[in-house]
């Protein structure tokens, strides 16, 4: 039978400077087994697309509104294998650890 999961608790990060002037915002789940033993983390990262519609056209021209949408993208930089633990402290500690390896 599968796992069931439960998102237990959600962390946003403050944004994050990259070194080449780019900004990173983070959101970390804590999910929890339905049995309630195991806890895990996902991390997402928040990404700006600029969408733009298809249709309608007129005369072939796209329409000329766009949206600037800001959407939350499963992020894999951050190994999943590694965010578990007994609870969410674990789970917010191991991330806070992985997350000071790359940003320092």
């Amino acid at each position: 039978m599968r796992q069931i999961f439960e998102v237990v608790k959600a962390f946003d990060v403050e944004p994050l400077e990259a070194g080449d002037g780019d900004t990173f915002r983070f959101r970390l789940e804590v999910l929890r087994t339905v049995d309630g033993k195991t806890f895990v983390g996902k991390v997402y990262r928040l990404e700006t697309y600029r969408l733009q519609p298809t249709f309608p056209q007129s005369k072939g021209e796209l329409p000329d509104w766009r949206n600037d949408a800001l959407i939350f993208v499963a992020d894999e930089m951050f190994d999943v294998a590694l965010l578990n633990g007994d609870s969410v402290q674990d789970v917010l500690a191991k991330f806070q650890t992985e997350l000071a390896k790359v940003f320092g």
